[in-house]
């Protein structure tokens, strides 16, 4: 009978009528009639919905807090009568309730967090996004930004495959720590409590490495080999081999990185760097099968276009002699630039301002005259200690 009349008055939105004999379901048989917490569900609702009509403050807060009240007694009462409850669900929707209700429970929206932080712990798997990203919102506005971080690693080990929590923990990770140098001082403190975390080493590696600590570079190098041998960690470590001079030995690690490497865009830069190496070494054409391999990997990379221009230009510097010739070389210099320029906005810039340089050491007027060359006739550098060259270009006007 209470609870035929009092469910009446629910549907009828009859708000008022349907309390006191839904009071009397929650003390005497709260699980009726399907032993679950729908009348727990629907008490809630009846005291917000009284609660919002009234006009007085206190009076429709004490409504509220009733409604509390509910959230916080529900989960034991009907586990207490072996009910169907969801204690995870009660816990969220508690969180929900008092966010929802800012204007009218704005002392306990500090409890928002609480709630779906203790929902998470209880099913970390089933909460949503936006929650997760209020619980860390919250750290950053108390300033607890080793509990956000530390949140965010937890997060990441429980559900760090899901596109939607990718998405959460990539961008907070980029706010949380606004300099490279902040995050550096925060790895080296995680790393301190667990030594061993390859993640945090290779992390700490990557970041010594941006922040040109060389000592530290040094002092992880052979343990991110050892820890993890892939195919980002020996270009890496060649990279800074090379930036150091070491050219064979970073050509080495190159090539290891070479037999790892699964992706078009990671070979251009390993055969990139390759060359490099080479060219420090001063085998000119070996660094320039290099950089014609990153070409294959992607025709539009303008810096192996650049990196050949370079490789011609040293050819003269070393060939020494600065002949008509010599000049003529400048020519193919110039179209690689101008390749570069074409093709790659990125590098545009430089490539316009080395090819002007270049233009100047043009064979003059003279020269072309003496030698017989003709605007636009092709030009063959294959001659002398150019011949490993072997390309052909115009004749262009100085």
């Amino acid at each position: 009978m209470h609870y035929s009349l009092y469910y009446e008055d629910f549907k009828n939105e009859n708000w008022e009528s349907a309390v006191e004999n839904l009071r009397w379901m929650l003390v005497n048989a709260p699980g009726f009639p399907r032993n679950n917490d729908r009348n727990f569900e629907r008490a809630t609702e009846i005291y917000l919905q009284i609660g919002l009509l009234k006009e007085d403050e206190q009076l429709r807060r004490a409504y509220l807090d009733s409604a509390l009240i509910i959230f916080d007694t529900a989960v034991t009462t009907l586990q207490g009568i072996d009910a169907e409850v969801d204690e995870f669900e009660w816990t969220l929707e508690k969180g929900k309730f008092i966010q929802e209700n800012a204007d009218d429970l704005p002392d306990l929206q500090d409890q928002v967090a609480a709630q779906y932080l203790a929902a998470y712990q209880l099913d970390p798997g089933r909460i949503q996004a936006y929650y997760l990203n209020y619980i860390i919102a919250d750290y950053v506005r108390a300033e607890s930004k080793d509990l956000a971080v530390t949140f965010l690693e937890e997060l990441e080990a429980e559900r760090g495959s899901e596109p939607e929590i990718i998405q959460l923990l990539d961008q907070w990770r980029a706010s949380l720590f606004t300099s490279p140098q902040e995050r550096y001082d925060f790895i080296a403190g995680k790393l301190e409590q667990t030594p061993d975390d390859a993640e945090l080493i290779l992390e700490k590696f990557e970041l010594a490495m941006d922040l040109e600590y060389r000592d530290d570079v040094y002092e992880l190098a052979d343990r991110v080999l050892e820890l993890e041998p892939t195919e980002k960690t020996y270009r890496l470590v060649g990279k800074m081999k090379l930036d150091d001079g070491e050219a064979q030995e970073a050509y080495d690690l190159f090539e290891q990185a070479l037999e790892l490497a699964e992706t078009p865009e990671a070979r251009r830069d390993i055969y990139f760097n390759m060359g490099i190496a080479q060219q420090q070494m001063g085998r000119l054409s070996r660094a320039r099968t290099h950089f014609r391999q990153s070409i294959r990997e992607d025709d539009t990379f303008g810096q192996a276009y650049m990196a050949i221009g370079d490789l011609y230009v040293t050819a003269v510097a070393e060939c020494g002699s600065f002949e008509r010739e010599d000049r003529a070389v400048y020519w193919l210099v110039t179209d690689f630039y101008d390749r570069a320029r074409s093709i790659d906005p990125s590098v545009a810039a430089a490539a316009q301002r080395k090819s002007r340089q270049y233009r100047a050491y043009y064979p003059d007027q003279e020269a072309l005259f003496f030698k017989g060359w003709t605007p636009g006739q092709r030009y063959e550098i294959d001659y002398g200690c150019y011949e490993w060259i072997g390309e052909s270009t115009t004749v262009k006007s100085p």
